[in-house]
């Protein structure tokens, strides 16, 4: 038998010999070998032999198992299979360059046809070889062959085809067409498979570009290889071995068809097969990434940016990379893009779906022309393509609720969504999908997508904005408690506050105001709050329906306490006051009443507002009184507080005492908080209304009046507390009033806290009243000039508490308003005053003076003193107040009456008294000149403002008037004797109190130093 089993022999003849005919087919040859090895094949060695072995399983009728080995050391590429054996067929169309052995078996792309050219890309040598024989395709042979060929070329009778083909094989070194001459090989010893291709690596370059294309080997790539099942990677040099399957059970669409024979009319002859198929495989979660291209079968360089894997009969060039362009093209696009939208519609209809449908629907720009046209007949078919699951059941409805049943889809054309973040909300959606047809849940990433397939994109507010009238109640709560979370969205709180909602007797009305009853916090009948809401003329929402979205929509949020605050019940009850205080036994105005203290009693513990307290009752004199008139029978109130009114005990049983003290009868003092206190400007009106305390408050109107006058008009003074009713204390209960009034920390606090704005100050509402009450200002003991004593009501009462009610412990601590009062208890002008009490006064007067602001201090006394305490020469005397001069020094005192002050208070309680102050129209000089003598050195040492000299005069006087001293304007002493020059020392250096050590330190100079060393001690 012989060894070349498939003619190769003859096939290398034929080759050569046309070779020999024409060098232009050599030629031809050549650069065909070179396209394909480094143009279209360059990059596909792997992905074309596995080609192969599926065509060949596919010929053998079964599943295939193809074995691929490198031997990096070696530099081989080894690729086995069991499909059909290599045959002469099959060699001749390997040494062809130009077709394909092809095959009607089902399944067979091309076998062993021009993609075989893609191993000269990485090698010069490949044998491959069956069980019955091999051929071998290399460079070396190629070449002894050619030399043999154009052995003669280089003789002179050569014929001019050799001389041709011997150049142009020169001139293409390695470049010859080494796939055109195949050579015999020996057989595959193998018994595991029947197909081996072994291809010698060139260089380390091809080694490296092999084992990159073995690692794209995975079982996307086995898609396009029907005939294939598993392939068996080893890649050699100790890295692990891999088993790649054919993917079970990926999600898969295929269809299949005829192309007319106008739609192949335009392509290649090979190309114009007359069926076609597609299949769109979706790889599951976890599987590695892969070039989005199209697959025809095996990857191709176009461009197919969807998700999935489409394997498609797509006619291509020659290097299999690109699509040819025509009418089965278009086909063909068109149907890929209606069999992806069939993939999706599966997808949408499993049970539980665990891909993400609308991800997959094809968004972005194509990437290449093919992209865009199955991207178009994609989009085109889901539109109409069920896939958006619609909500099931009414979410009202628990009983209509069917978790198993099949999801109800929705296209895209006919949906409607939520947009942004509440079209993913399901209970939200399910909640709107009753009254909204089409209504479907879609994520915010995905809702431009549905937009693009025709579906509409609704903003929550419109839809909330829809809502139909007649919505039945059992319905709402479950739509506001969807509703709450996307309240936050624009407009929807907007749109909310104008739907029109069930209330609790069967009308219908606006969100806006209507009264939200959200918990009930009655005593155990159940009814009471609802019955009071209606007697109180508000619109109560249906219970069903109460949610509190409805507050934050508008409507009321209602409870008791809050219902008690709502100025629709205020003007209800204030009016159904007026009417009985008017003598009208209106019997609504009667239930009105009842109802407001029915609300008090449900809110225990709690304020309740001002305005109750003007709700009338009936009295033990048979009258109706304001609750705040009243007090209840037994309580300390009762005993002391003649001037209110008692509650008439069927009352307080019917309401209870607690009810009844709640809303404003008294039982103990009472303290209320003015709010937001300013002094008023001249003309102000007052404000007394229901809801302000200080139409309650006896004098509160002059007590503004006061501040006003301290700190000025329109002064912001914040609250103010105040203890009510002390115009209404029986005559005989005062002592147990003010005991009351010190001893509970509330009303002690109202009464001992002042009213403070920088260094102004007032008395508090409380001791202001008390002290008119009282009489004061009254001294707490018997060395207080000019005082009452202590009222008897005050006895026991601790000494903050006495302060408060005007009681002073010198008149230095009186507070400027109390001065008219003290000062009017000096005796007749022309009395005498013991000294100790007018310096009292003095002292008083002056700090009084300089605590004040001098903007103050004018109108700091009202009224003005008419008589005053004044130094006249030595003996103290009241005075006329027109009659009397402020002196800063002692000086003045010798000329008339004057009213002595430090000197640097002088002027301050001058402006206080509104006197004059004196020398302050200029210092007068002696009437006589003196004699002038030198102050002894050792006294003028003393201090460097004693003068020098002095003028000693027999007979002094100023102004007429004789005097024992005097200093003039330019700081001259005179005086008439040792003793007068002391006291103009004295005052000289402004310490009038120094002038008997001045005397002593005259009478013995020689001791100026020792005498003087006393002052260290002040």
């Amino acid at each position: 038998m012989s060894d070349d089993v498939f003619g190769t022999a003859a096939l290398r003849h034929a080759v050569t010999e046309s070779w020999l005919g024409s060098a232009t087919r050599f030629r031809e040859d050549a650069n065909a070998e070179e396209d394909h090895a480094r143009g279209h094949y360059r990059d596909r060695v792997v992905v074309e032999l596995l080609q192969n072995a599926a065509d060949a399983a596919a010929r053998a009728g079964a599943p295939g198992r193809v074995l691929i080995t490198l031997d990096p050391g070696a530099r081989v590429l080894r690729v086995a299979n069991d499909g059909a054996p290599l045959d002469a067929d099959g060699v001749a169309s390997l040494a062809s360059l130009r077709a394909s052995a092809k095959s009607a078996h089902p399944g067979v792309v091309g076998r062993f046809g021009v993609g075989f050219a893609a191993v000269r890309a990485v090698s010069d040598e490949v044998v491959v070889a069956s069980r019955d024989g091999g051929v071998r395709f290399g460079l070396d042979g190629t070449r002894r062959v050619l030399r043999e060929a154009t052995s003669r070329a280089d003789l002179p009778d050569a014929p001019l085809p050799v001389r041709r083909l011997a150049a142009d094989v020169a001139a293409r070194g390695d470049d010859l067409p080494v796939l055109r001459l195949p050579f015999p090989a020996p057989a595959l010893v193998d018994d595991r498979h029947v197909t081996a291709v072994e291809v010698l690596l060139r260089d380390d370059a091809a080694l490296a570009a092999v084992r990159a294309q073995l690692d794209d080997v995975d079982e996307v790539l086995l898609l396009a290889f029907g005939g294939l099942d598993v392939v068996t990677v080893d890649p050699g040099a100790g890295d692990a071995v891999r088993e790649v399957r054919r993917p079970v059970g990926w999600p898969a669409r295929t269809r299949s068809g005829t192309f007319s024979a106008h739609e192949v009319a335009d392509l290649p002859r090979e190309h114009r097969r007359t069926d076609w198929s597609l299949t769109w495989t979706l790889p599951p979660d976890g599987v590695p990434p892969v070039r989005r291209v199209l697959r025809a079968p095996t990857p191709t360089d176009v461009v197919l940016d969807l998700p999935g894997v489409l394997v498609a009969t797509f006619p291509v060039d020659a290097g299999r990379r690109g699509v040819l362009p025509g009418p089965a093209t278009d086909l063909l696009a068109a149907q890929a893009g209606q069999a992806w939208a069939d993939l999706l519609g599966d997808l949408a209809t499993e049970p539980d779906p665990t891909v993400d449908v609308l991800g997959l629907v094809p968004g972005g720009l194509p990437g290449s022309d093919l992209d865009a046209a199955v991207r178009r007949a994609a989009a085109d078919a889901l539109r109409g393509t069920p896939l958006l699951p619609a909500p099931q059941g009414d979410p009202a409805d628990e009983a209509a609720l069917d978790a198993d049943a099949d999801p109800r889809l929705v296209a895209p054309r006919d949906a409607h969504v939520l947009a942004g973040d509440a079209g993913d909300d399901p209970a939200l959606v399910a909640a709107l999908a009753p009254v909204l047809p089409g209504l479907v849940r879609v994520a915010a990433r995905h809702q431009a997508t549905v937009r693009s397939l025709g579906g509409t994109v609704v903003p929550l507010a419109d839809v909330v904005d829809e809502l139909p009238a007649g919505l039945p109640a059992g319905r709402w709560h479950a739509l506001l408690d969807a509703l709450e979370a996307h309240a936050h969205e624009p407009g929807v709180l907007e749109a909310l506050a104008g739907a029109r909602v069930p209330l609790a007797d069967g009308r219908a009305a606006g969100v806006r105001g209507a009264v939200v009853l959200l918990e009930d916090d009655d005593d155990g009948d159940e009814a009471s709050l609802a019955a009071t809401a209606r007697v109180l003329g508000l619109r109560v929402v249906h219970p069903d329906v109460a949610h509190p979205l409805l507050v934050r929509a508008g409507a009321v949020a209602t409870d008791a306490q809050r219902m008690l605050h709502d100025p629709d019940v205020r003007a209800a009850a204030l009016e159904a006051a007026r009417t009985l205080l008017d003598g009208d036994d209106d019997p609504h105005a009667v239930e009105v009443v009842a109802s407001v203290l029915a609300l008090v009693r449900l809110t225990p513990g709690a304020a309740a507002p001002f305005w109750v307290g003007e709700l009338p009752v009936p009295t033990t004199e048979g009258e109706q009184a304001a609750l705040r008139e009243t007090t209840l029978p037994g309580t300390w109130a009762a005993g002391v507080l003649d001037g209110l009114a008692t509650v008439a005990t069927e009352q307080v049983a019917r309401y209870g005492a607690p009810v009844l003290a709640a809303a404003g009868a008294r039982t103990q003092p009472e303290v209320y908080v003015v709010a937001d206190v300013v002094t008023p400007e001249p003309g102000d009106p007052e404000d007394d209304g229901p809801d302000q305390p200080a139409g309650w408050l006896a004098g509160w109107a002059d007590y503004l009046e006061l501040l006003a006058a301290r700190f000025g008009a329109g002064t912001v003074l914040g609250d103010l507390e105040a203890v009510a009713d002390l115009d209404a204390v029986a005559d005989d209960a005062w002592p147990d009033v003010l005991a009351r009034v010190a001893g509970d920390p509330a009303t002690r606090r109202a009464l001992l806290t002042p009213v403070r704005r920088g260094r102004t100050s007032a008395p508090s509402y409380t001791a202001w009243w008390l002290r008119e009450r009282l009489g004061a200002p009254f001294a707490l003991h018997d060395g207080v000039p000019l005082l009452p004593a202590a009222p008897p009501e005050t006895t026991g009462l601790d000494a903050p508490v006495l302060r408060a009610l005007g009681g002073v412990d010198a008149l230095g601590d009186l507070d400027v308003a109390d001065w008219p009062a003290a000062l009017d208890r000096l005796p007749p002008v022309g009395s005498t005053l013991p000294l100790r009490d007018a310096l009292v006064v003095w002292r008083g007067l002056a700090n009084v003076a300089v605590r004040l602001d001098a903007s103050d201090r004018a109108a700091a006394l009202d009224p003005l003193p008419d008589r005053l305490p004044a130094l006249d020469a030595s003996a103290v005397v009241v005075h006329r107040a027109d009659d009397v001069e402020v002196a800063g020094t002692a000086r003045w005192a010798a000329l008339g009456a004057v009213l002595p002050a430090p000197a640097g208070e002088a002027d301050a309680l001058a402006d206080l008294l509104d006197l004059p102050l004196a020398g302050q129209d200029g210092m007068p000089a002696p009437d006589l000149s003196g004699v002038e003598r030198p102050l002894d050195p050792r006294v003028v040492a003393l201090d460097h403002r004693m003068p020098e000299r002095w003028s000693q005069h027999e007979r002094l006087s100023v102004a007429g008037r004789p005097v024992p001293w005097w200093v003039d304007s330019a700081g001259r002493v005179h005086a008439t004797s040792t003793a007068g020059l002391a006291a103009a020392l004295a005052d000289v250096l402004g310490r009038p109190d120094r002038t008997v050590l001045l005397s002593a330190v005259l009478a013995e100079p020689e001791r100026a130093v020792a005498l003087w060393a006393t002052t260290a001690w002040g």
